[in-house]
């Protein structure tokens, strides 16, 4: 054994003294000792090695854990009745004792978690339990768990699942503990890490333990104060996504119980914002729960009761009222604030409106139970308070036109859009009509405020939803015609303005996929002139088009051109072209070291390329529904998806046995899929002028590359684009893979 270590051992041993003031002296002795560079080394190889003949950091940890089972006992033997400075110091002692295990923990772990996490548990979880050990010890402790332990993943793979069932009961009981004395706070963000622990490490936790949950709620309301409970309410959330899947019934009851009290603790209560935020999200999954995919009924999957559609009444009145307060507050503050509203509470809205929205009623009188406690609750003589609320799409159409104040507005056109979007059948046909011609009103007004973008996306969501409608009448179709070519007219006007072009082209997009109006020759100059530079968006409406319209022969650009300024008429195939590869990229600024847009942005897989290639084709409309129709490859699919409940849903709805399969679609082979890629034939004078421009493309950045200047992304942007079109032209049968390999686009791949 090295001497630092051996100074280490006697010193560890010294701390077992029966002399309180040799102890004293080797306690500090012990500190300078654990930071010393030569003893910590050593240390940090023995726990490495887990050879247990060598002293190592967990001995260590023993021979402190004595000293402190020494030093509490002294101090729960010594004299109760004295005098206030004996009880401060005392106090002070206690305080000591904790920093020194803080301390301890800090130098064994700093590198590297070195102690056992089983030892370090117990120590805790011993303490904890122990009343003697009085606050100072217990606060201390639950601090080292929380920041030293469950803030450690390693140390998540070592704790057992009966150890993570323990914590869980343990801070839960000191949360329900009614004593000032403890720090509910702390308690509560222990009782979210464990939580996420026991669902995340184990096979979740038991249902009963619901109960702590329900309790919890329960006294936040009784107590009038909401310590700590957004850290237990999103406890609540991750436990619940969890036991949804076997226990969606208890899930759903515990939703009709806790519910109300939280809608009071909203009403009643000062809210601050991350707590708002938690408790929308618990009331979402609820809603997931009760209804998955936006079912209404029980037939169709729904969870039903009485009590659970009056929490839908008053939930959907007090968001209502949420966003007027919203909207008041950001008309009345100072300085600049955002006028839209967070996504999460406009997802809850419109889920909440796709719920209580019925056709045949426009108001109701709703009780307000949640506002009573519950002993009034249970005195059939105290009446509930009762409120007449204003339900159905007059309610969105009468907060768009009533107020032009953007703050006011912007949030009803948010909600719109989101309820649209989420589920199109909960916009009446009759209400198409109403609704576009408020939404093409506000359009005009856009240039005057932020609304601009809100407008387009609602614009969008409608375009969408319409052409999914198939019994609309001829008159109704001839007067929503009207509006949608005065649309359509506006928004191609509005695309050289960068701020809403993303907006713009989604708008027309769904237009042209909808076969709403005729796709026009003003449209076509959008892609062949200087109104806009291309981008992802812009790209990605030009896909739509190809797919639905023929594309004239020549496209006649006016005085507006400056961009892809030309010699010679070009054809409209070619143009596109032009635009696409060569915007920004004249004869005269060849040196210039800025790239063409194609090369700064990022743009779908593959987009580009498709309709590059498509547009050498004679038949272009054909090329490009071919192209769509590939499946895309399982990578750039899966990096679509994120994460949600949907699954979940789905597996609710299964147990309905409506209209489900229970026979998984299997994938086809993409060969399958496809139609016959035979029969295309190519404009070869088009296809050279696309190798022409590809070519010129590539050697302008090759000629102003720069390793200090040039982006590597700029690089293989390019380099991509040369081996796609090659790749679509080996896929549609053009070229052979042979002949691909020996162009001159592959080779400057490799330049």
């Amino acid at each position: 054994m090295s001497l630092a270590l051996n100074d280490l051992l006697i010193c560890c041993r010294q701390l077992e003294n029966d002399r309180a003031t040799e102890r004293r002296k080797e306690v500090e002795k012990f500190k300078r000792l654990i930071r010393d560079p030569e003893t910590v080394q050593h240390l940090d190889r023995h726990s490495d090695s887990r050879l247990g003949k060598y002293l190592n950091w967990d001995a260590v940890f023993r021979f402190l854990q004595k000293y402190i089972q020494k030093e509490t006992e002294c101090l729960r033997t010594a004299k109760p009745n004295v005098s206030a400075s004996t009880q401060t110091s005392r106090q002070k002692k206690m305080q000591e004792i904790s920093s020194l295990v803080r301390y301890f923990i800090k130098c064994a772990n700093k590198r590297a978690p070195r102690l056992k996490c089983p030892e370090l548990l117990n120590y805790i979880m011993d303490t904890v339990k122990n009343s003697s050990n009085g606050v100072i010890y217990g606060a201390d402790c639950s601090n080292i768990l929380l920041k030293d332990i469950l803030s450690v993943r390693k140390y998540w793979c070592e704790i057992s699942q009966q150890q993570w069932l323990e914590l869980f009961s343990v801070y839960f009981r000191l949360y329900l503990q009614p004593s000032q004395d403890i720090n509910r706070v702390l308690v509560a963000r222990i009782i979210h890490a464990v939580t996420k622990g026991c669902c995340s490490q184990t096979d979740g936790l038991n249902s009963k333990f619901l109960d702590f949950f329900s309790k919890a709620i329960q006294s936040a309301r009784q107590e009038k104060s909401s310590v700590g409970l957004s850290h237990i309410l999103a406890a609540l959330t991750i436990f619940l996504k969890t036991l949804a899947v076997n226990f969606r019934i208890r899930v759903c009851e515990l939703g009709d119980e806790i519910l109300p009290t939280l809608l009071y603790i909203w009403t009643q209560h000062r809210l601050n914002d991350s707590l708002k935020e938690v408790i929308i999200e618990l009331f979402q999954l609820q809603i997931y729960i009760h209804h998955p995919k936006g079912a209404k009924t029980h037939e169709k999957g729904a969870y039903e009761s009485t009590k659970w559609q009056s929490i839908l009444y008053n939930l959907y009145d007090l968001l209502v009222n949420e966003i007027s307060h919203i909207g008041s507050r950001g008309k009345y503050s100072s300085g600049s604030r955002n006028i839209a509203v967070k996504e999460n509470l406009i997802e809850l809205m419109a889920d909440t409106c796709h719920q209580v929205f019925n056709e045949n009623i426009r108001s109701l009188e709703i009780s307000q139970s949640y506002t009573t406690t519950q002993r009034q609750s249970t005195n059939y003589g105290v009446p509930c308070k009762r409120r007449k609320i204003e339900l159905g799409w007059e309610v969105i159409k009468d907060n768009l036109q009533k107020s032009q104040n953007d703050f006011d507005l912007v949030p009803w056109l948010q909600i719109a859009t989101q309820l649209i979007s989420k589920y199109p059948a909960s916009l009446p046909t009759y209400e198409l009509s109403p609704l576009l011609l408020i939404l093409y009103q506000l359009l005009p007004q856009q240039r005057h405020g932020e609304r601009t973008p809100y407008v387009l996306r609602c614009l969008t969501e409608v375009a969408l939803c319409q052409g999914k409608k198939s019994n609309l009448e001829s008159s109704q179709k001839s007067d929503l015609l009207k509006l949608w070519i005065k649309i359509w007219s506006v928004t191609c006007r509005g695309i050289s303005s960068e701020q809403i072009q993303t907006e713009n082209f989604g708008l027309l997009g769904a237009i042209i996929q909808g076969s709403l109006v005729e796709v026009d020759r003003e449209f076509w100059k959008l892609f062949t002139g200087s109104a806009c530079k291309p981008s992802s968006p812009a790209v990605c409406c030009l896909t739509l088009a190809l797919t639905t319209s023929v594309l004239p022969e020549t496209v006649k650009v006016g005085r507006e051109q400056n961009i892809c300024e030309v010699n010679r008429n070009f054809s409209s195939k070619e143009s596109i072209m032009r635009w696409l590869l060569l915007c920004q990229l004249e004869d005269d600024l060849e040196d210039t070291t800025v790239p063409p847009p194609v090369l700064q942005s990022n743009f779908p897989h593959l987009i580009l390329e498709k309709i590059l290639v498509s547009l050498t084709m004679k038949n272009c409309k054909a090329a490009v529904n071919f192209f769509q129709s590939v499946p895309e490859c399982e990578k750039h699919q899966k990096d679509k998806e994120e994460p949600s409940f949907s699954e979940v849903e789905e597996l609710f709805l299964q147990t309905t046995f409506d209209k489900m399969d229970f026979v998984s679609t299997v994938r086809e082979c993409a060969a399958e899929q496809c139609q016959s890629s035979l029969g295309f034939s190519v404009h070869h004078s088009l296809k050279e002028s696309l190798d022409r421009y590809l070519l010129k493309l590539s050697e302008q950045l090759l000629n102003n590359y720069s390793s200090e200047v040039t982006n590597s992304e700029t690089l293989v942007r390019c380099s991509s684009l040369l081996v796609g079109v090659l790749g679509c032209y080996c896929y549609v049968g053009i070229i052979t893979e042979e002949e691909a390999y020996t162009s001159e686009l592959f080779q400057k791949t490799g330049s």
